[in-house]
């Protein structure tokens, strides 16, 4: 098994030399001020927990949600099953909520839309996963609908341009763990993954304040695929402190194709048809990530407390590197487990507060989060509030 493990990532690494035309979807104009640079961000499934706490979790293993966070968490080789999880989010919480009402009736979603600011930002996600871990191996199967937002700098609320995203994947992980003397362990975990991206092209957020009229069917579509891969290790010792490293997104290129509307992508979704539309690739980025964790376990109270360094690389190549350089790359979190079925989370990610609360009834998980995310190019740029519930159906302590 080692050996097809091995032979699969050679055929990946393989892959991600094959040449392509050089494309990139921010050439001509800065990232700020494109609606697609949020694409440039790496697809990976957060769940309500890490939400909670601060978007950490490189050296924290254990439960489905270390899977997407450091493949080298599948070495613990827990069983989980997860069958299925639904999870929905919704950003500009504040302005949703604060005239009262219903969430998702229309009034809330044009209050949502009157929140959104300079540069790129979301409105809404849906997510729907299945995962399965046991022995070492991992399987997930997430798929991601997302409304994104953005705004030039001149128009803001509804006068900005909205845009639809889907995201999928399929991942593939195995982990192994190396036992050592005096309770020492180190686990190396590796993930590859199907990744498929579809987007629309932009269309007026006005929209939303009268449907009639309006076909997106109409709308440019543009889709493709990429074959990322995660290489992680965990350093375990005694007392439950853990280490961990995570090199994420490495052959990160997506090669896409442009369809001139619905009609025409759904004929043919992956693009393969010769003379089928527009071909171009570009690059999502890979990121170097480091954490440090520490959690004890007991069944009537189990303590977890995260930090995490993100983009390491970036930060250590910042000009005049500041302060709030420095919180941009941080994310801190802490979770306390009761009486192994209430969970009470905290964190602090990019200097924005977290909180979370999770209930699991064995076959029946609910995890909820308030939280602030970063969508400037710094900390403190445009921090956006988001609200995520989660229901999970299957096994996953």
């Amino acid at each position: 098994m080692k050996r097809v493990i091995a032979i699969l990532l050679a055929v990946f690494i393989a892959i991600s030399m094959l040449p392509a035309e050089p494309f990139d979807i921010t050439a001509d104009t800065p990232s700020s001020d494109n609606a697609f640079a949020s694409l440039l961000t790496p697809y990976q499934p957060l769940t309500a927990r890490v939400r909670g706490m601060g978007t950490t979790g490189v050296a924290v293993t254990g439960r489905s949600d270390t899977f997407y966070m450091n493949p080298a968490a599948l070495a613990s080789g827990r069983f989980q099953l997860s069958v299925p999880s639904l999870q929905i989010t919704a950003y500009h919480f504040y302005d949703a909520v604060k005239g009262g009402g219903n969430l998702f009736s229309a009034g809330s979603l044009l209050n949502m839309a009157n929140g959104i600011q300079s540069g790129y930002g979301r409105l809404m996600d849906m997510d729907a996963s299945m995962s399965f871990t046991a022995g070492g191996f991992g399987l997930g199967i997430n798929a991601t609908l997302g409304i994104n937002t953005f705004a030039d700098g001149e128009r803001y609320g509804l006068e900005s341009d909205l845009f639809g995203e889907l995201r999928a994947a399929i991942s593939l992980g195995y982990g192994y763990r190396f036992e050592l003397p005096q309770d020492f362990s180190i686990d190396l975990g590796a993930m590859v993954r199907f990744s498929y991206l579809a987007y629309t092209d932009t269309f007026n957020a006005s929209v939303l304040s009268d449907m009639e009229g309006f076909d997106l069917s109409q709308t440019p579509i543009m889709a493709g695929f990429s074959v990322p891969i995660d290489v992680g290790i965990n350093v375990n010792m005694p007392l439950g402190f853990s280490v961990g490293v995570v090199s994420r997104n490495m052959n990160g290129r997506y090669y896409m194709t442009g369809f001139d509307g619905f009609e025409a992508y759904g004929q043919d979704p992956f693009g393969g048809k010769s003379g089928s539309g527009t071909r171009f690739s570009f690059n999502s980025g890979w990121s170097l990530e480091a954490g440090v964790g520490w959690s004890y376990n007991t069944w009537y109270l189990s303590p977890t407390i995260a930090v995490d360094f993100r983009d390491i690389v970036g930060m250590c190549t910042t000009d005049n590197f500041t302060f709030r350089d420095f919180m941009y790359h941080l994310n801190i979190g802490a979770e306390v487990r009761v009486l192994s079925f209430l969970d009470i989370r905290a964190g602090l990610s990019q200097g924005y507060w977290s909180i979370g609360l999770g209930l699991d009834l064995w076959a029946f998980k609910v995890d909820v989060a308030y939280y602030r995310q970063e969508f400037g190019e710094t900390a403190g740029d445009y921090g956006l509030d988001g609200f995520t519930v989660r229901i999970n159906l299957g096994y996953d302590r």
